[in-house]
């Protein structure tokens, strides 16, 4: 009886690690344009695609078929954090007092 109730949510997990995937590549996507043309976007809405892209992969990791998906997701995500992090941390070493 478990079973039948997890395959009816199977494409709602897939859907969601989709989401997350793409969601993931379209922050590396304004990262990168952010660092080629010198300009600052990384705003409000930039954090907000993160704090909505992370749950999705998670909700991803649910599921066996949409597993790969949520991990691809989520590494992605936390590279973006990670990196973000490092480059704040290195330009406050370098100007301490803006």
């Amino acid at each position: 009886m478990e079973l039948v109730t997890l395959k009816r949510f199977e494409k709602g997990f897939v859907t969601a690690g989709w989401f997350g995937m793409i969601g993931g590549l379209c922050l590396l996507l304004l990262l990168n344009i952010s660092i080629v043309t010198n300009t600052d976007i990384t705003d409000n809405s930039f954090y907000l695609l993160v704090y909505l892209t992370a749950p999705f992969n998670v909700l991803a990791l649910c599921s066996k078929k949409s597993r790969s998906l949520g991990l691809w997701g989520l590494s992605i995500v936390l590279f973006i954090m990670i990196f973000t992090a490092t480059i704040f941390l290195l330009g406050w070493m370098v100007i301490p007092f803006p």
